[in-house]
């Protein structure tokens, strides 16, 4: 009962927020196949429960190079005036990106070096695959119905009947190596992406403890897929899932972060529109 309240009162909050200009926007990206997770995400919070990637996390998104050289005042505001992104918590989002940052690269990097020399590429990659086959089809199958992308609910779950049946239970994808009828482009649905499909204003820019970049609507959707099937009972565990699914492929994550951060003028700012710039990616594909 308490999960059903605390899911009323984010709903609630997100209601009441003005409809927030999500216009369109440069995107600066590729084709997504980010994360989705409490939060895309350890990184990039694209608000699914688990590791997505399908690939075995091989494809990233891809993000214009900036020339990081010199950017006069003038052209540094036209950068940032290309994605306008409500931020009026950005001095609580800037404190918990410092600290995430610290978390990411002083904690999570080289304790990640250690883990891939304890744990072999094809034991991370089976790991992987079975997070993705059991609990990531479910939400990705259902959320694809919620939006009534009814071709890629089928590729879903024949995916899923496919690895299960010839791939060991999940532990091989075998279904990457097959063509369907309907070519699969590893589009990912979140019910984030639903609540906007939905007409959900995105809310307030939002940067969670140790999930990183995230919006009010996002966070609503990580709440809203805890109650998805498959959930571990108590809920505390499916969190626990989480954080061992997105630490067997942070190494990943990091390269990605660490490509927006690092080419930034102002790194804040930087992954700040890249993830709504994503985000935006991801619910008009």
């Amino acid at each position: 009962m308490r999960h059903w309240i605390w899911l009323t009162l984010a709903l609630l909050i997100l209601n009441i927020q003005p409809a927030f200009a999500d216009g369109k926007i440069p995107l600066a990206l590729s084709d997504d196949t980010s994360i989705t997770a409490p939060g895309e995400t350890l990184l990039y919070s694209t608000s699914t429960f688990v590791a997505e990637n399908d690939e075995t996390f091989s494809d990233e998104p891809e993000f214009f190079e900036e020339d990081t050289d010199y950017f006069s005042d003038e052209e540094y505001e036209e950068e940032n005036s290309a994605a306008s992104v409500y931020d009026p918590f950005e001095g609580w989002n800037r404190v918990w990106f410092t600290i995430n940052d610290w978390i990411y690269i002083d904690v999570g990097k080289p304790a990640h070096a250690a883990y891939r020399v304890v744990v072999p590429e094809p034991v991370r990659i089976a790991i992987n695959n079975v997070i993705v086959n059991w609990f990531g089809m479910p939400r990705r199958f259902v959320n694809a119905l919620l939006q009534a992308k009814f071709a890629l609910a089928g590729i879903e779950l024949s995916r899923f009947v496919v690895n299960t049946a010839f791939g060991f239970g999940g532990i091989i994808d075998i279904a990457k190596d097959l063509k369907p009828v309907i070519p699969y482009t590893g589009d990912k649905e979140d019910f984030g992406q639903t609540l906007a499909t939905w007409g959900v204003p995105a809310g307030p820019y939002l940067v969670l403890p140790f999930f990183g970049a995230s919006n009010f609507r996002d966070t609503a959707g990580i709440i809203g897929e805890s109650f998805l099937p498959p959930s571990l009972n108590p809920l505390y565990w499916n969190y626990v899932l989480f954080a061992t699914a997105q630490f067997n492929v942070l190494d990943k994550r990091i390269g990605v972060y660490e490509n927006v951060v690092g080419t930034a003028v102002e790194p804040y700012i930087g992954l700040r529109n890249a993830y709504s710039q994503l985000r935006q990616a991801q619910i008009d594909n």
